[in-house]
């Protein structure tokens, strides 16, 4: 057995300072780049009510506190960064890199305010980072999405330090409501790959990470993506983000919450 590494409480006033940060970041993207297609409707999404900013400042919480002053980590499928930008209003001591298959510059905005260091990936797994670098890895919303798990992992587990912290957050639960419910009427929000608790956590110990926690988060949907439903939805997605956090504790209640989440640690031996 492995001893919990040991994590740094974040007063509430930061996680509300980096709530409106990004949050600020997303309108001015949204802003200047009114006609940029498909990557504006997404950041679009993420600001279109109170309950979808919160879900990614929730994922926030939850490893936050394993993060320290002087670390290196690897925002791996960043996208718009939102775990950067979040990480660095916290922290300005932190060296951050960032890969994704999109291209350098269609994110500036955000990752100029990360300081992220980004790289366009050209492979379906392998990473351009030596052995060893990082401290800390962060997947929010990526491992479901990879052609090749086992790989992907693989290379996770590579480039992390030994005792490296990996997070994974946003893994979709196989007895979620909406991933349920877009199979139902035949969407294509839902994902190809879902996960359950026992059977990700097995996942990870066979790909050499030990849990530190793992859990629920998000029991309700934020009604923001891919739904019309106008001021009524979301005052409804208000009402479900406040009980989102107490609920995600609660058994059977939070067996149907959208997401899985992980933290981890990279190890040598079990």
């Amino acid at each position: 057995m492995h001893l919990p590494v040991a994590r740094q409480p974040v007063p509430e006033f930061q996680y509300q300072q980096a709530k409106e940060i990004y949050s600020r970041l997303c309108r001015e993207y949204i802003a200047h780049r009114g006609s940029d297609g498909d990557y504006v409707e997404y950041v679009r999404s993420v600001v279109a009510n109170e309950a979808s900013l919160d879900r990614h400042v929730r994922a926030f919480e939850i490893y936050a506190p394993y993060i320290e002053d002087g670390m290196t980590i690897l925002d791996w499928g960043c996208r718009h960064a939102p775990d950067s930008c979040m990480l660095r209003s916290l922290h300005r001591d932190i060296t951050i890199y960032g890969c994704d298959i999109c291209a350098d510059g269609q994110f500036k905005e955000f990752h100029d305010y990360a300081g992220l260091q980004f790289t366009t990936l050209k492979d379906e797994y392998l990473l351009p980072y030596r052995d060893n670098q990082f401290d800390a890895v962060i997947g929010s919303g990526v491992l479901e999405h990879v052609a090749r798990e086992q790989k992907s992992l693989d290379e996770l587990w590579r480039v992390l330090k030994d005792n490296g912290i990996l997070v994974i957050t946003f893994l979709p639960n196989r007895l979620s409501l909406t991933e349920n419910a877009c199979r139902l009427m035949k969407k294509p929000q839902g994902h190809n790959r879902l996960y359950s608790l026992s059977d990700a956590k097995n996942v990870f110990l066979r790909s050499g990470f030990v849990p530190e926690v793992y859990g629920y988060h998000q029991v309700f949907p934020t009604f923001a993506k891919g739904v019309k439903g106008g001021p009524v939805l979301n005052r409804l997605a208000t009402v479900g983000m406040k009980l989102n956090r107490p609920l995600e504790r609660v058994p059977i209640a939070n067996a149907v919450s959208s997401n899985l989440f992980f933290v981890l640690r990279r190890v040598r031996a079990m």
